[in-house]
């Protein structure tokens, strides 16, 4: 277990680069097996295949070397005990259906969670060579196809929402009425479509300005966009206006309906419009 007092939980940009390293080498895993077919589907319905397996295995292993202690709860493990106060959350594939249907919009999420937040986070995305990052502060990098970082790591933040209003991401494979309804009254223009936890990463990056999402998600799905969102800017709030808790075993990490959006006024506009709750 990590004492509270561990010196690397001071460091919370260094705890960001190592999450960013762990992912960018089981994203390489996924890149090496982007034609594993091979799906089975897991109590809850989900599919889960060989590449899953594999950028689990992968990124435990650079975890175990890079953050040696921290417990890790995976979505390919979450059946373990209850965590502590101080532990690693792991989606190895966010976004198996797009992954399996070859789309660009899958990722490696990770996070670093204390006291049911998360203080540093890493999304890699193989198929497009982007990695998002952040500890106290947000940062974008690239990554080459064996998972190597590239070039310097890029600070970045939320931008203003355009004059036209703004830009919402739907879930490719999960669209619900609920929240189609509540991306529909804030925006002008239809939603864009995007899988994973890549939607974080693009409002942290000023591409986007709204995610809602009142279908089921765990937490693993969330928490490495919270950290980064948060750290350029943005915010994550339940739907009752709270900011998400995390290593809640109790309801088997489940997620409350959740908005992302690039400022606290523009969640909360997002969740006084919500009809549905």
């Amino acid at each position: 277990m990590i004492g509270r007092d561990d010196p690397r939980l001071r460091d919370r940009d260094g705890l960001g680069r190592k999450l960013a390293e762990a992912a960018g080498l089981s994203a390489a895993v996924l890149l090496a097996k982007r034609t594993a077919r091979d799906v089975t589907l897991k109590s809850d319905g989900s599919p889960v295949c060989s590449a899953d397996l594999a950028a689990d295995h992968a990124a435990k292993e650079a975890l175990a070397r890079l953050l040696p202690d921290f417990p890790i709860v995976s979505e390919e493990t979450a059946q373990n005990p209850a965590p502590g106060d101080i532990f690693i959350l792991l989606d190895p594939l966010d976004g198996t259906r797009e992954f399996l249907a070859g789309g660009d919009s899958y990722c490696v999420a990770i996070a670093v969670v204390r006291d049911g937040r998360p203080i540093a986070g890493a999304i890699a995305a193989p198929a497009t060579g982007r990695l998002w990052f952040s500890g106290t502060s947000a940062y974008v990098q690239d990554f080459g196809p064996d998972g190597a970082l590239l070039g310097v790591a890029r600070p970045t933040s939320v931008r203003a929402v355009p004059g036209e209003g703004p830009v919402a991401l739907v879930s490719r494979f999960h669209g619900d009425g609920r929240s189609d309804g509540i991306a529909a009254s804030m925006c002008c223009s239809k939603g864009i479509p995007v899988s994973s936890a890549v939607k974080f990463g693009m409002i942290a990056s000023g591409e986007a300005d709204l995610h809602v999402r009142c279908g089921q998600t765990m937490e693993w799905d969330i928490a490495a966009g919270d950290a980064i969102l948060s750290a350029a800017g943005g915010i994550v709030l339940t739907l009752d206006g709270a900011l998400p808790d995390y290593g809640r075993s109790e309801r088997q990490f489940r997620n409350p309906p959740f908005v992302a959006a690039s400022s606290e006024a523009l969640a909360r506009q997002a969740i006084a419009g919500d009809c549905g709750g």
